[in-house]
């Protein structure tokens, strides 16, 4: 009996070895490639009406969610998007809107994106708004 229980033991052990390191864990974190802006643009409002924002993520295992968010110089959110991914590619294109622009004025964008793994990544630019 108690060689019996030895050796079921010893069984389930190897099968839960052997199924856990059988399974996968994707540890590669998803890509933010940003378009626009760069880094250091300057806009100016007596020309542009607003700021163009464009960027692509990807990940190997498939996107969960990806962030935009927009902060002034004070760190007051002034932009914020976030969409839920279920695919391995996402493309974000929208047109930024500052408003009250009395003095040049400086943003930083950030994106942050999250695969269904739990990894993550982000990018940050800072540009200029004149107005």
């Amino acid at each position: 009996m108690k060689h019996t229980l030895i050796l079921a033991i010893t069984a389930t052990a190897i099968i839960t070895f052997n199924l856990t390191s059988c399974s996968k864990k994707d540890k590669e974190n998803p890509v933010i490639t940003l378009l626009e802006p760069s880094m250091n643009d300057t806009f100016s409002m007596a020309t542009e009406d607003s700021v163009h924002l464009e960027f692509n993520a990807t990940d190997n295992d498939g996107l969960h969610d990806v962030t935009t968010n927009i902060t002034n110089a004070s760190g007051t959110n002034v932009f914020t998007n976030t969409d839920d991914v279920d695919d391995s590619t996402y493309h974000f294109h929208q047109h930024f809107h500052p408003t009250n622009i009395t003095a040049p004025t400086v943003f930083t964008l950030k994106v942050d994106a999250e695969d269904h793994s739990g990894n993550t990544a982000n990018k940050t630019v800072t540009f200029v708004v004149k107005p």
